[in-house]
């Protein structure tokens, strides 16, 4: 329970402030940069993070974004389709993201490679608010992440090692994530 009222207040938070900025100020429906702020579950940026946006072309996007995960710290980079009208648009990426974590038992830095592919749906309004919601794939690539049995998941009352999991030995897991933000 304290979970989702932790997620529902997070995304409020994110949300509030593109909503309220998001006044009627003249057309931005062809803006080029935005700002969001991401949350989601295996998404390109974990859990929550904020992305960046940048579109030389209505059809064509690039989103490089940074935010927290089961895989640490996560970075990540999806070129996007986007086809569509002016306030509403199908959007397709596909792109790299990089999870940085320590393994506390044994104690080491695990670095992770994922490949993430997302089909989604975004709105933008007039004044520029922008939400996006998305769905998709991720595969691990290479190298490890922290341990399954590890603290992050469950635990321990003993010291015990867990070794930390190769993720390309991962199946093709589901990603998801809905953003909030503003086009300038």
């Amino acid at each position: 329970m304290r979970a989702s009222s932790t997620f529902t207040a997070c995304v409020f938070v994110l949300a509030l402030p593109a909503i309220a900025s998001a006044e009627e100020d003249g057309d931005r429906s062809s803006s080029k940069v935005r700002l969001m702020g991401n949350s989601g579950l295996g998404s390109p940026v974990g859990l929550m993070g904020g992305t960046f946006t940048y579109a030389p072309v209505p059809e064509m996007q690039f989103e490089i974004g940074s935010g927290i995960g089961f895989s640490g710290l996560q970075f990540s980079l999806m070129p996007k389709l986007s086809i569509g009208q002016a306030r509403d648009r199908l959007v397709f990426g596909v792109g790299p993201s990089v999870g940085i974590i320590q393994n506390p038992n044994p104690s080491q830095w695990c670095v992770s490679l994922w490949l993430n592919a997302e089909a989604g749906y975004e709105f933008r309004s007039v004044g520029g608010f922008s939400f996006l919601i998305a769905a998709g794939v991720l595969k691990g690539l290479a190298g490890k992440m922290q341990g399954i049995d590890g603290p992050v998941f469950e635990d321990h009352p003993d010291d015990r090692p867990v070794p930390p999991e190769e993720v390309a030995s991962f199946p093709i897991l589901p990603e998801g994530r809905i953003a909030f933000g503003r086009w300038f």
